[in-house]
């Protein structure tokens, strides 16, 4: 009897041991497969993600760039990581500031003006009234202190809420004093507010797209002081920004007939004084006159 009760043990035991290793194989294949379903492809708010390979385009410097096409619902995202990290939109803000500015009334075009107060400042182009075109080419700071204060604070925090503006935390409203300047901080300044590459270009994407609550005539104005190149009725429009050594953006949207591509690049190492807003702006045009045009 005990040894038949015995061989019963060994039996289930056995039994037992099998369906743990075709359990663990199940979830291993499990694995390997979702692993691979992130390298190649995988979907993110009912779109497509497709990793692509640009490191020939950042020659060396650390960063990323993601796509979105909104017709193909379709992200082309190089690494995709980066492009997930919340940062300091620093001047790229600029394209939000305007939008809400023109929406508040306190920009009515292309054309409106502010005063200089006469402040000696490290930029020659700065140093003299300028108008919103003009301002927003010349990434003037004190000019975008001025319609931010104009919009207030709680205001300014309830479009951006709207929009969902990456962390949205304006709460360092004067920012972190990286400027000599009181007129050249602010929150959107390597201070409380950050974004990430991607959530960028979705809130571009659906400004462009008219999906927010901004007026079409205010982001006709906005795209007549973005448009920084075009070729064969290929447009590009763009808003570099520029923070501390780790921290460089080139943001906007190209369009082509019926096609639509809003992108970021973002640049976070590099080598001496690589890193800069121009830079991403050059890293972007590689890609764009590569792929997108």
């Amino acid at each position: 009897m005990k040894k038949i009760t015995n061989i019963m043990l060994t039996c289930m035991i056995c039994m037992q041991m099998i369906g743990c290793n075709n359990q663990n194989a199940n979830l291993n294949d499990k694995l390997v497969d979702n692993k691979e379903s992130l390298t190649n492809s995988s979907t993110s708010d009912n779109f497509t993600i497709k990793a692509v390979d640009y490191s020939e385009a950042f020659s060396g410097i650390q960063g990323c760039a993601i796509f979105l096409n909104d017709n193909k619902k379709e992200y082309q995202i190089y690494n995709e990581e980066a492009c997930q990290k919340e940062v300091s939109p620093c001047s790229t803000f600029k394209i939000i500031s305007t939008l809400i500015g023109l929406k508040k009334g306190i920009l009515t075009s292309a054309e409106t003006k502010m005063n200089y107060n006469g402040t000696k400042y490290p930029i020659d182009d700065w140093n003299r009234d300028l108008n919103l075109k003009e301002a927003f080419q010349a990434s003037c700071i004190w000019y975008f202190r001025s319609v931010i204060d104009k919009v207030g604070q709680d205001s300014m925090q309830e479009e951006i809420n709207k929009i969902h503006y990456g962390n949205c935390d304006i709460s360092e409203w004067r920012g972190r004093s990286i400027n000599s300047f009181p007129e050249l901080n602010g929150f959107w300044l390597e201070s409380s507010l950050k974004i990430s590459p991607k959530e960028q270009v979705k809130i571009l994407s659906n400004i462009f797209d008219g999906k927010t609550d901004f007026s079409n005539e205010n982001i006709e104005i906005l795209k007549e002081i973005m448009l920084v190149d075009k070729i064969n009725n290929v447009f590009v429009y763009g808003k570099t920004g520029t923070g501390g050594e780790d921290n460089a953006w080139f943001v906007g949207m190209i369009e082509k007939g019926d096609e639509k591509y809003s992108f970021a690049v973002h640049l976070n190492k590099g080598k001496g004084n690589e890193i800069s807003g121009q830079k991403a702006k050059e890293i972007a045009f590689k890609i764009i006159n590569q792929y997108y045009k």
